[in-house]
């Protein structure tokens, strides 16, 4: 036994390092990923308390360290006699209109978010009313909901962002709001943040013009 392994060291030297280096480069790849998810944001949007339009949007943080709320965005398409209409808002630049909110950041639409804490918006159809027309009630009318958060995070100097679409389906009594996917897409790439960039940006610009109203949700179209 002895004599085969002193006849093939060399051999079994060289397994031992590959096996090794093997072992470090798992090793290195867990601290990668450690270290990447650290400076990641993530952001949840779920649905709570009812499935109807009556239930909560619950927005939580699930990164590392804190976020701070930018803007909370909601698109969504109406069904028309002519085919579909599209509207995007900014939920963050309405007027106060909840003077006893307990959280600031349930009027606000914006403000930090520790790690692991939740917010809760208020109801669906609460925010769809927010954005809507005095009176409106056909919320039969309307297909699909997007809610987008906005955030800063500490790591990062682009904007981070999340967003889940919410269908709109059942009769007019007993409207249901179910999420086309299982949990709330993070935009993490150039892309995205790019395009959530300018959204920001016609948002902020759009207040300039002079037919801008001060009195409700601002139109976002990005």
């Amino acid at each position: 036994m002895w004599s085969w392994i002193n006849d093939n060291s060399g051999a079994i030297s060289a397994l031992a390092s590959i096996a090794t280096l093997f072992i470090w480069a798992i090793y290195l790849q867990m601290l990668f990923n450690s270290y990447r998810e650290g400076r990641r944001a993530k952001i949840l949007i779920n649905r709570g308390a009812s499935p109807t339009l009556d239930g909560h949007c619950l927005v939580g943080n699930m990164s590392a360290k804190a976020i701070f709320i930018d803007a909370v965005l909601l698109d969504f398409t109406v069904k028309t006699e002519n085919g579909r209409q599209d509207f995007s808002y900014s939920l963050s630049n309405l007027t106060f209109d909840e003077q006893s909110a307990p959280d600031p950041r349930t009027k606000l639409f914006q403000g930090p978010l520790d790690a692991a804490e939740h917010l809760d918006l208020g109801t669906f159809r609460g925010l769809i009313s927010k954005m809507s027309p005095p009176g409106f009630n056909s919320f039969e009318t309307i297909e699909s909901l997007c809610i987008t958060i906005v955030a800063t995070y500490s790591s990062e100097d682009r904007p981070v962002a999340a967003e889940r679409v919410f269908d709109i389906i059942g009769a007019r009594d007993e409207l249901v709001v179910s999420p086309r996917s299982y949990a709330a897409h993070q935009l993490r790439s150039k892309r995205d943040r790019r395009r959530i960039e300018r959204t920001m940006l016609n948002l902020h610009r759009s207040e300039r013009s002079p037919d801008h109203q001060t009195d409700g949700a601002v139109e976002a179209r990005g």
